[in-house]
């Protein structure tokens, strides 16, 4: 099986800065895709952190997600487009919200 094409969305939280460290570790993964919900003028790891939309996400396999509400619905909103999996560990999440 080859490797999981990855993208790490919230890059620059606390969680997306480990996610990044274990997924370079990982030799199953391959570190395809960072996003954040604003323009980034910095390289991590390599990567140029892209804003959440389906070039950036499409070239992924699968998404891990650790942003906000908001973000994770676009998020899961392209991510159903495209047909990609994703891996959520945001919280924050109310009742009242609506999809």
């Amino acid at each position: 099986m080859g490797k999981i094409n990855l993208a790490i969305t919230g890059c620059m939280g606390r969680m997306g800065q480990q996610l990044i460290k274990s997924a370079i570790k990982d030799k199953s993964t391959r570190l395809v895709a960072l996003t954040e919900n604003r323009t980034i003028n910095k390289k991590i790891s390599g990567i140029k952190p892209e804003l959440n939309t389906e070039k950036a996400l499409g070239k992924a396999n699968v998404i891990i997600d650790f942003t906000i509400p908001k973000c994770t619905f676009e998020v899961l909103n392209i991510a159903t487009k495209l047909k990609k999996k994703v891996v959520i560990g945001t919280t924050g999440f109310t009742k009242k919200r609506k999809i």
